[in-house]
């Protein structure tokens, strides 16, 4: 430990040292000689303190004085790339692919260059070219050519070459990490889980191959499988955090949720918990219909991530589901303002509006949302019931109207209608059709309460209903009579 300290402030001491008299030289206009290896620690230096003129300059400096060293211009390469400066770049690339021909770290630069310039075919050609000309690590040229499909979005040539570079390289970690979400993506789960059960036969002790094949399993619905393969994972390493949260999940999934909670709290002692951990253990705990205790955790995703929309969405719901509208609002609206192309959220917005009598507010989302689309039977239900909130019957009958004309004469409407000629003093009109209605589709009346809630204490309408229900139960009790 001593000796290493010692070693360190050696460094440091020769670096400094070297920087003086690099400097001196700069600023003096003089020529002095410096080993390799301190050139290339003085443009690491400049490098990491983001000073990239002067860590160009040492390398101009540096090749040349060594103009035979591919290590210099591919440091200035990468120097070039990080200005984005990338036909320079390509220049000084060939100047080295031409003095270490065959070398690995240009051919991946160049591919690298090329793929920033999205000239995806001409970087597959280059890793194609360098995977034929080489002998050993193969796996790594698959990866690269796997990350040239992934950026070009062609997923499954991205998933093939993941794949091979796990044939070639079963251990290689950043590939079985990798193929995770190229199998998700392309829907290749029976083929991943016979690849991850080669592996673990070959490697049974390698926990990231459970790990990948509890997904397969999960992507294939045989969750009792999956969940196996998490326990193998956890045996093997306790304190693999992804197999503890996958088995969560999977036990969401099984409706099993004070199981998964019992993992979901394993991660939480093993990390610093995440937005979408918390959000795990609030839906489980809502799901265990303990209302509160969801509702915190929810609102703890939202603290560690202010823009994550889902879990204010799910604070608003908690609030829906016990009643109190007026507390959901400020969330959904939140929702909103983070993901405002997701419909669903504003369906959702709007109903609290209405609910927590904003009916106002309501109208001009419900008119938003039929803009996008008219054809939607309960955004002009909203609509309809908002306006006779605001006591514009008029403005509901013509939302009415331009309803039947996109849906049809649909029953929920049909039971509107009856209800509008009803408040707007048509009594005959409306009785006639509610009788007609009732006889006909009985259940679907309870439209009529959703709209004006009021209606239930009407004996008029009251008086209608029970003699239907009346009816019903003699032709039920009488079938040859009816």
């Amino acid at each position: 430990m001593e000796d290493n300290f010692e070693s360190n402030e050696n460094t440091e001491k020769d670096l400094k040292a070297a920087l003086d008299k690099y400097e001196d030289m700069i600023k003096r206009s003089r020529k002095f000689f410096f080993d390799h290896d301190v050139f290339v620690q003085l443009i690491e230096h400049y490098d990491e303190r983001n000073d990239m003129n002067k860590a160009l300059e040492a390398c101009d400096y540096a090749i040349e004085q060594y103009p035979f060293s591919a290590e210099l211009l591919l440091k200035k390469a990468q120097l070039l790339t990080d200005l984005e400066k990338y036909q320079a770049a390509l220049k000084i690339l060939d100047k080295a692919a031409g003095l270490a021909p065959g070398d690995t770290n240009v051919v991946l630069m160049k591919s690298d260059i090329l793929m920033l310039q999205n000239n995806f075919q001409q970087a597959v050609e280059i890793l194609q070219d360098g995977l034929n000309n080489v002998s050993e690590e193969k796996d790594v040229f698959y990866l690269e050519i796997a990350d040239v499909y992934f950026e070009w979005n062609h997923m499954d040539d991205a998933f093939f070459n993941v794949k091979k570079a796990l044939e070639l390289n079963p251990d290689n970690e950043y590939a079985l990490n990798r193929i995770w979400y190229l199998v998700e993506v392309t829907d290749r789960f029976e083929e991943s889980a016979e690849l991850h059960k080669n592996i673990i036969e070959e490697h049974p002790f390698c926990y990231s191959a459970w790990t990948n094949l509890a997904q397969a399993y999960t992507g294939l619905d045989l969750y009792e499988k999956a969940l196996e393969c998490c326990e193998y994972a956890i045996v093997i390493n306790e304190n693999i955090d992804t197999a503890h949260r996958d088995a969560g999940e999977i036990l969401i999934l099984m409706n099993r949720y004070r199981e998964a909670l019992e993992y979901f709290s394993k991660v939480q002692a093993l990390n610093l918990p995440d937005a979408y951990l918390y959000f795990n253990i609030g839906y489980c705990y809502e799901k265990l219909k303990e209302y509160t205790t969801a509702r915190n955790f929810y609102l703890r995703s939202t603290q560690i991530n202010k823009n994550f929309a889902e879990g204010y969405f799910q604070v608003a719901e908690i609030y829906s589901k016990l009643n109190e509208w007026v507390k959901a609002i400020p969330y959904y609206r939140t929702a909103v303002k983070l993901n405002d192309n997701y419909l669903p959220y504003y369906t959702k917005y709007a109903k609290a509006l209405l609910h927590g009598n904003q009916p106002k507010d309501a109208l001009k989302v419900y008119q938003q949302l039929l803009d996008h689309n008219p054809r939607k039977k309960n955004w002009w239900v909203g609509i309809i019931t908002a306006s006779l909130f605001l006591g514009k019957e008029q403005d509901a009958e013509q939302a009415c109207r331009h309803a039947f004309s996109y849906l049809g004469d649909q029953m929920e409407l049909q039971y509107i209608n009856a209800l509008l000629l009803y408040l707007n003093g048509k009594i005959v009109e409306s009785k006639l059709l509610f009788e007609n209605l009732l006889a006909f589709n009985f259940r679907k009346h309870k439209i009529l309460f959703e709209v004006w809630p009021d209606l239930k204490d009407d004996q008029f309408v009251s008086a209608l209903i029970w003699e239907a229900k009346a009816e019903q139960k003699r032709n039920k009790n009488n079938p040859k009579d009816s």
